[in-house]
């Protein structure tokens, strides 16, 4: 009975502790918050999971990048999403992205590469209270949507 209760505690205090490296830290370096957020984007975009690479955007954005990706959510298909160059600022707080998207607008087959050009800011706090590295230029239009 007590070692089953001593392993409880353990296993317990191994779940509680990997939960907390899960969290975000607010200490860590502008570059390295910068780094997450753009590799977040690029994963959602990759995986076409709109929603969440919509949250990157600054608010007057978002919403006209929900609307396109619901238009074409089912013709395009993404097949890869790539940082092509990565310029920022002296004060590490404002960066210059480029990303290269590969995908095919259905009913073609032919591979298309998108090049998106992009500002991100860092935000003490945006007018939602969110803060950290958001998008904020328009996402550009796909040819053919």
């Amino acid at each position: 009975m007590r070692l089953r209760t001593v392993t409880g505690i353990v296993l317990l205090l191994a779940l509680s502790l990997t939960a907390c490296a899960t969290l975000p830290n607010p200490f860590r370096p502008l570059s390295a918050q910068r780094q997450e957020a753009v590799d977040r984007f690029i994963y959602t975009l990759r995986w076409q999971l709109y929603p969440e690479a919509a949250a990157h955007f600054v608010s007057e954005h978002r919403q006209t990048f929900l609307d396109r990706s619901e238009r074409f959510r089912k013709a395009l298909t993404v097949t890869d999403v790539r940082l092509q160059r990565l310029d920022v600022a002296d004060d590490g707080r404002r960066a210059r992205i480029r990303l290269e998207m590969d995908y095919y607008l259905l009913p073609s087959v032919t591979l298309t590469t998108l090049r998106i050009d992009q500002t991100w800011v860092y935000f003490e706090t945006d007018t939602e209270g969110r803060k950290g590295f958001l998008i904020t230029t328009p996402f550009p239009a796909i040819p053919g949507e």
